[in-house]
Parts: C-alpha cells; sequence; structure tokens
C-alpha cells in the first residue's frame, strides 16, 4: 500500500534527471535543463482533499515549495511542481481539467541524480511521506533537516521507487509498482496502453515509447526489420467517454494461448491479433489468419476495457516496410497496414511527415499498397471464428510456432 497524507495524498511520479536520450523538456522551453526535474503528487482518493499548505523537503534545499491557499485536488488528479519554469517555457497544459501545476521559481537543481530523498510533509497534522530513488538512504527529516518539524511523524515506512534512467521519469503504476523507463507524463495518468506493452527486438523486449524509427524488431516472417514510421495518437478520458470506439480491447495474460499474452495487453479495437488453429484451417482455409481484437470479445479473457475516469489513452502504431507479424508482450500482432481505413484516418501533419520520410508523394507513396501478412478475416465470420474457439475450448494460438 501507498504511504498517504490526508487520507489519499501520494507522491506519484518524480523526474530526477531530465537529460539523456530521451531529454525531457517538462516546460517546453526548447531545451531541456536540469530545471525540468519535477515531482508530482497524486489523490488516489475518491473525494476532493485542500492540500494546501502541503511542503515539499529536500535534505540540502530545505522546504523548497508550498502549495499555496485554496489548492483543492479533485479526485484522480494529479498536482505537479517543477523545479523551474525556463525562459521561452510554461507549464504544461496538457492534463486534465482537474490537474494542478506549479513551478517552484527555483534557477538551480535540486533533486540528485545520483540519489535522493523526496519528502512530502502535512504541517496542520505534523505527519510527512518519503520516497527514495538510486538507492538512497532514507532519511530522518526532524533531525536531519534544518527548520523541519522536530515532532513530525513519518506516515508508512518510507517507499522505495527504484533506480531512474536518465530522461525518464520514475512513475507508480495502478498497483502501486514503480516503473523506471517511461516517458514522463506531468499531470497524464500514467498508466494506458503504450506504457503496460513490450516489442521484441534482437536484444530484447523494449517499451514500445522508447523505440524509435530505425530501431529493429523482430518479425514473425522476416527476423529483424527496422521501424520506417512512428505514428501515436493520444485520446483524452473525455474524448474517449463521449466516442466508444475510442475504447481499448483488453487482453489479459495467457488468453490467446500458449502463456501469450504472457502479460496483459491493450490494444485499440481495430488492431489485427493472429489467430493460429485448426478450425481458422477449416474455416478460411489458412492455419493463420489476422483478426481485430473488437472481433474476439467472446473469448474469456479479452473483454471491452472500460473507458477512463480521467488521463488518457496512447495508441502507438509501427510502420515498417512490409506488413510484419511483431510480438507484443509476447503475442503475435500486426504493425500498422496501410489499408484504405487506416490512410483516412491518418491526419494531415502525419502525411505530410510520411511524405518526408519516404521521400514520395503521399499519394504515390500509398499507391503501393501493402500486401497484407495474413488473410485478414472480417465481419460476422471472425465473430464466427472467435464463438467456435470459445465453445470448443480451443486457445487462438492453438498451433502457433514462434520463428
Amino acid at each position: 500500500m501507498a504511504d498517504t497524507l490526508l487520507g489519499g495524498i501520494v507522491i506519484n511520479e518524480v523526474l530526477a534527471d531530465p537529460n539523456g536520450a530521451n531529454n525531457f523538456d517538462t516546460d517546453a522551453s526548447g531545451t531541456a535543463n536540469h530545471t525540468d526535474e519535477f515531482v508530482e503528487i497524486y489523490n488516489s482518493s475518491a473525494a476532493a482533499i485542500d492540500i494546501s499548505g502541503l511542503q515539499l523537503w529536500d535534505a540540502g534545499a530545505g522546504n523548497w515549495f508550498t502549495f499555496p491557499p485554496g489548492t483543492i485536488l479533485q479526485p484522480g488528479a494529479q498536482a505537479m511542481v517543477i523545479t523551474g519554469v525556463q525562459a521561452g517555457g510554461s507549464l504544461p497544459t496538457s492534463g486534465n481539467p482537474d490537474d494542478l501545476f506549479f513551478d517552484a521559481g527555483r534557477a538551480a537543481p535540486l533533486i540528485n541524480n545520483g540519489g535522493d530523498n523526496v519528502v512530502l510533509y502535512d504541517p496542520a497534522n505534523d505527519e510527512y511521506v518519503q520516497a527514495t530513488f538510486n538507492g538512497d538512504a532514507l532519511d530522518d527529516p526532524p533531525n536531519d533537516y534544518s527548520g523541519f518539524s522536530a515532532t513530525a511523524t513519518q506516515v508508512g515506512s518510507g517507499e522505495d521507487f527504484g533506480n531512474d534512467i536518465d530522461g525518464f521519469s520514475i512513475q507508480r503504476d495502478g498497483n502501486d509498482n514503480f516503473i523506471n523507463d517511461q516517458t514522463p507524463t506531468p499531470g497524464t495518468t500514467n498508466v494506458c496502453f503504450t506504457q503496460n506493452t513490450k516489442l521484441a527486438t534482437p536484444t530484447g523486449a523494449v517499451q514500445i515509447e522508447r523505440l524509435r524509427a530505425g530501431d529493429l524488431l523482430l518479425t514473425k516472417d522476416h527476423g529483424p526489420q527496422a521501424i520506417k514510421w512512428i505514428w501515436a495518437k493520444r485520446q483524452t478520458a473525455p474524448a474517449i467517454q463521449a466516442n466508444p470506439a475510442l475504447r481499448a480491447v483488453h487482453i489479459s495474460a495467457g488468453a490467446l494461448g500458449n502463456g501469450m499474452p504472457t502479460r496483459d495487453i491493450k490494444l485499440s479495437r481495430h488492431h489485427r491479433i493472429l489467430v493460429s488453429s485448426k478450425i481458422a484451417k477449416r474455416m478460411y482455409d489458412q492455419t493463420e489468419v489476422l483478426v481485430a481484437a473488437k472481433d474476439l470479445l467472446d473469448i474469456a479473457g479479452i473483454t471491452l476495457a472500460p473507458a477512463p475516469k480521467t488521463g488518457a489513452i496512447v495508441y502507438y502504431h509501427l510502420l515498417m516496410e512490409n506488413h510484419e507479424i511483431l510480438f507484443a508482450n509476447g503475442a503475435p500482432a500486426e504493425s500498422l497496414y496501410l489499408g484504405n481505413e487506416t490512410i483516412k484516418a491518418i491526419e494531415p501533419a502525419a502525411k505530410a511527415e510520411l511524405e518526408l520520410i519516404f521521400g514520395a508523394k503521399w499519394h504515390d507513396f500509398i499507391s503501393c499498397r501493402q500486401t497484407p501478412a495474413r488473410q485478414i478475416a472480417r465481419g460476422k465470420k471472425a465473430h464466427k471464428l472467435a464463438q467456435r474457439h470459445q465453445k470448443n475450448r480451443k486457445y487462438l494460438l492453438q498451433e502457433i510456432v514462434l520463428n
């Protein structure tokens, strides 16, 4: 269980070192600087909480930020404090309507990259919670920190956030685990589609948001192949609530068979999964076919995920030279297939980017359509395929052989 103040306030995310391969520019000033570091707290309760007067403390800097009077944090909302907004920068605006953003106004960094404590103190109740990272030992603020209350009581035993990776933040997930290789998400709910999906590469599984064009992915048919283009589309909670078609499909670990996926995975409704079985062979004269996730909802362990109340879902699509079968959380799933519906959905700015990447006008590029990696199962027949697997208790990946 998380250490909490005021019945629900927890330390949620820490960006200790903005500079790395990711170079995260929190204030969008154009430069990832040491003052782009931030601490985010979260209201994990079901009621609004007045966080006025809560203080952030550091061993070297003392009380470095105090939440101003009248600061109410709504249930499920985040409050982020950046060390200092640089010239030309501003506080993030990508959060939800109830998220709060604050500038500590410091010109110098205060979170030690090599390891530090983050302490959140409630002077009204004389209580504090603290978190450490990069192996730093727990401090004793009442005795170690100049000016800290000598009578303060620690809530919980202190939380170890683990080790950070430069340019990435350490984030709490929905199960109070800490993930250290995530693109920072100031003011955005941490758990979403991409942050729990790993793609197989020649050197091991890699979080999808850490992949870049040119990186190699393992494919079922052609071995390691380079990513040509990555397309990310962020859908906010209000947008998903207003449009059920944006909801994700949740596939539980092992639901496909053969132990796949190895961990839960969420996909967009039209993202296709490889089905390999005798039932597919009888229905399509092909042992392997591709089926959209939305057509597999009759399978135990595959459900339509509820619309999130807060935050967002980020859908990532990976375009390869050919339409490929990739491995996401161990399960075979398609790369981006440039069929008619996909092409219609790509925004003009993304199409312009593709023109630059492929060195051809958009209409010239799409005139040479990719050949599907497998036959695509559609409509009522695809539903029937899933129903027959469920009725006969046969796995969707009964026949799969991984290359």
